[in-house]
């Protein structure tokens, strides 16, 4: 949407009036964001303040969420043919153990008689910098804005687990959602080097599935074919993307349906939805993978699991 600025006017000072020195305040440029950081450099050398909002801008722009996941793409890949191949777990046949979202988008171009190794990966990485390209943003990374997305997507995996304990709370003889990730078939038999690279692939393409393509999809057929109201189609879409990503995982033990673990995924699809939202596609990436890699990898190995 289109930002609207405001014009702001300033009385002169008076000959008389006492005269403040202050800290220059870094402006944003006409365009919108300060993609480049030229505001942050401004206020360093000023002695101003660096204003966390410059940092929550940065983050959502494509070139530095492109910064942020292409090693994890390159972990992914990289992984598999290493840790997840058929001749690395051991298994016949030369298919590997991928995620299930990757092969759905494997599949989506497969239809269309496209196919490729590492084809959902550049596709990945395409969206993002058509989209950087698209929004003319300068050609400026800056390297602690990834490390800084890190941390905070260590910290927002922090409330799924405190879900996890929840659930089990409520539903009493609740093994735990966790419990249930990390004991699911093949995963329990699989080295942490495995379990690390399902738990990226997982981050990166149920996030793009779930969240970039299955809300764009859902808004855009609401609201501008449906002319609905944005707000309405934009709540109507994350309930979409979090019930497809509720039934997109196994929730059955023995056949029936464990209202624990629609309970957790419902809710943790809900809020993925809202980060994807509020803070972008990149850091709901990081909270996925990171949430995955604590109870999967993490877990584990400090409980003396597999190694």
């Amino acid at each position: 949407m289109p930002q609207s600025t405001k014009s702001q006017r300033r009385s002169s000072p008076s000959a008389n009036a006492p005269s403040s020195r202050r800290s220059p305040r870094p402006q944003r440029s006409r365009g919108g964001p300060d993609p480049t950081g030229a505001a942050l450099r401004q206020a360093a050398r000023a002695g101003g303040p660096l204003d966390l909002g410059w940092y929550l801008d940065l983050s959502q722009r494509p070139l530095q969420i492109l910064i942020f996941l292409l090693p994890l793409v390159g972990l992914y890949e990289v992984g598999t043919w290493l840790y997840a191949s058929g001749a690395a777990i051991g298994a016949s046949g030369d298919e590997a153990i991928i995620v299930s979202a990757r092969k759905l988008l494997s599949d989506f171009f497969g239809a269309f008689g496209v196919s490729g190794l590492y084809l959902p990966g550049l596709a990945l990485i395409t969206v993002l910098l058509v989209w950087h390209v698209l929004a003319r943003d300068p050609w400026e990374v800056h390297l602690g804005v990834p490390l800084v997305m890190l941390v905070e997507s260590f910290l927002l995996a922090i409330p799924l687990l405190v879900l996890d304990q929840l659930i089990q709370r409520l539903f009493a003889g609740s093994a735990g959602p966790a419990l249930a990730l990390l004991s699911a078939p093949p995963i329990e038999s699989l080295s942490w080097q495995a379990r690390l690279t399902l738990s990226i692939g997982a981050g990166l393409y149920e996030e793009l599935v779930f969240r970039m393509i299955i809300i764009a999809l859902v808004h855009m057929v609401l609201v501008d074919f449906g002319k609905m109201k944005s707000g309405a189609g934009a709540l109507i879409a994350l309930l979409v993307s979090a019930v497809a990503f509720t039934f997109y995982h196994d929730v059955k033990v023995g056949g029936v349906i464990q209202p624990d673990l629609v309970a957790f995924f419902l809710l943790s699809g809900l809020f993925f939805a809202s980060v994807y939202v509020v803070r972008g596609f990149g850091v709901v990436v990081g909270a996925h993978a990171m949430y995955d890699v604590l109870v999967i990898v993490i877990h584990p190995l400090v409980a003396g699991g597999h190694a």
